[in-house]
């Protein structure tokens, strides 16, 4: 979906803040106002009861959102203001710096989290255009998904309208009976087509559009892969900077800030299903079980002692067989049923993971002694639909559990009882489909000559990488801040390529390409941005693009795309 299909913001947006410090109130009022387009109509109230009979006067927009109140605590807080306020995009605003609590308020339903002391202008104005966009395209999404219901309703009950007259015409015309109870066979044949084709279209369409919704998330992500790649590339392949360790600790640090972001980025968008399927080959059940194990060890064991509770995994696993799917899923899958495990335990408790091999299927289970489920949150987890649309109360990630099978046509099982523990099964099928050959890129050749680049990107550590990947090859580089300095520098000299970011203030990439055409037609333009793969499988180009690389890239990407200059 590009860009400019976006559903435009309002020119003024009426925001509520529920903060009861009024200092900070003041200070995210400040802020709101020094935005230009949209423009913000602010109200304050410092308690949850005042915020509510705000919410009645039904002008309100979107909330800002404290979850520590004078008449509210915690996740509550948030729960009270979404079943008051449904349509409405909540963020939350919270000076607490906890992954937990985040992912907890965001899979409940919050557009955001944001924590105090780490909110800057930037930050908080897309963080608000961001959730305006996902709110409508959730609301959106649901009002579809409603009229299609509908029209399946409407439809079925005219087959079956014409299924009784058919039944009717059966009893007037004995003598025809043989070819009317043809036709009714044939009728409900149709009706159990027609309800697959339906149910087909709402689950792709919910997918797609929830895809959408995390998008802007998945960009940010990518942003800071950039970076990470980067660095840790220019220390792989140049063995005389590891022996200065001033450069060494210079790029590990910028590692470190950028895995940081990726981590609050991550926490954000685990409650979305994926907009696209991952790297499907051959999986070592094993294997991945053994190592989500190590990497979930943080939380039920250092986490978990540190807060006075004591946790123990032990794994069973058979020999079983590979299966065909994506090692990267499957692991997620199980570490949201760790983490749920985890959760359920109060004092002390212990997990199992086992692994069965059942013929043409294997069954990986995870048990645990905690405090189990009621019969109507167990039969809510098994329910793929419910996962997918939150309501007040705990989803426990199951969401994100129904989209993983899906991509793999696996099923789920849970037995549970209330103070009897949970016992989760997952069954893979066992059928290993041929892989593709593996394509080993050959390295790009450093061009013959040198260049004059201008590049433009609005993260500061993007444009580092690509600075220190030009210097490589002895260009000559000149950068810009936003689309708009950009167009300016580039008005003002000369230059043999453009490198250009596609979502940047003042003026998008898009736009520049096309401004840059406009001046000086010859000159080529290449789009970097984090859509890339998927802009490149719809066959998407922008007007005045000349290539679209995908972020995170690397130095013999960057001079594939040199190579049109």
């Amino acid at each position: 979906m590009a860009e400019s299909s976006r559903p435009a913001i309002d020119a003024e947006v009426h925001v509520l803040i529920i903060e009861d410090n009024e200092e900070h109130a003041q200070l995210l009022e400040k802020l709101l106002a020094s935005s230009e387009y949209p423009r913000f109509r602010v109200s304050i109230v410092h308690t949850l009861a005042a915020g509510l009979e705000s919410l009645q006067s039904g002008s309100i927009e979107m909330v800002l959102l404290d979850l520590t109140l004078p008449d509210s605590q915690g996740t509550p807080t948030f729960c009270t203001v979404s079943e008051v306020a449904p349509k409405l995009p909540i963020v939350i605003l919270s000076g607490i710096s906890d992954v937990t609590v985040a992912i907890e308020v965001v899979q409940l339903g919050a557009q955001d989290y944001l924590v105090k002391g780490h909110v800057d202008n930037h930050l908080l104005l897309r963080s608000i255009q961001y959730s305006i966009e996902r709110k409508r395209a959730e609301i959106a999404l649901r009002e579809a998904h409603d009229e299609l219901e509908a029209r399946v309703q409407e439809r079925t009950a005219e087959l079956l309208e014409a299924n009784n007259r058919l039944h009717a015409e059966i009893a007037e015309r004995k003598r025809a009976e043989e070819q009317s109870l043809e036709s009714n066979r044939q009728l409900m044949d149709a009706l159990a087509e027609l309800r697959a084709m339906q149910q087909d279209l709402v689950r792709r369409e919910r997918f797609q559009a929830l895809g959408h919704m995390a998008g802007g998330i998945a960009h940010e992500f990518n942003n800071v892969l950039t970076p990470i790649v980067g660095f840790a590339g220019q220390l792989l392949q140049h063995d005389d900077m590891l022996a200065n360790p001033e450069i060494v600790r210079g790029y590990i640090q910028k590692i470190h800030t950028a895995a940081q972001s990726g981590a609050r980025a991550v926490a954000r968008v685990r409650g979305f299903v994926r907009a696209e399927a991952g790297v499907f080959g051959a999986m070592n059940v094993p294997e991945v079980i053994e190592s989500v194990v190590t990497f979930t060890e943080p939380k039920w064991k250092d986490e978990a002692l540190a807060a006075g509770v004591s946790i123990g995994i032990a794994t069973q696993v058979d020999e079983v067989p590979e299966v065909h799917g994506d090692a990267a899923q499957i692991g997620d899958l199980l570490a949201q049923l760790i983490f749920n495990s985890i959760r359920s335990v109060s004092r002390r408790g212990m997990v199992t993971i086992a692994a069965e091999n059942r013929g043409s299927e294997i069954a990986i289970i995870i048990q645990d002694d905690g405090c189990g489920m009621s019969e109507g949150v167990r039969l809510r987890c098994l329910d793929a639909k419910s996962c997918l649309a939150p309501q007040n109360g705990r989803l426990t990630g199951y969401g994100i559990v129904h989209g993983i099978l899906a991509q793999h046509s696996g099923l789920l099982e849970i037995e549970s009882q209330e103070g009897k523990g949970t016992r989760v099964v997952i069954i893979l099928p066992t059928v290993i489909k041929e892989a593709p050959p593996v394509v080993i890129p050959k390295q790009a050749a450093a061009p013959a000559k040198s260049l004059r680049i201008l590049v433009a990107d609005d993260e500061p550590m993007v444009r580092e990488v690509i600075q220190m990947y030009l210097a490589e090859d002895n260009h000559i580089v000149e950068v810009a801040v936003n689309g708009r300095e950009a167009l300016e520098k580039f008005k003002a000299a000369d230059y043999d390529i453009v490198l250009t970011d596609r979502s940047m203030p003042e003026l998008s990439g898009d736009e520049l390409a096309l401004a840059v055409k406009q001046l000086k037609p010859g000159i080529p333009v290449v789009l970097l941005t984090g859509f890339g793969e998927l802009m490149n499988a719809e066959g998407e180009r922008p007007e005045g693009v000349d290539i679209i690389v995908s972020k995170p890239f690397n130095l013999d990407t960057l001079r594939s795309a040199l190579a049109i200059a």
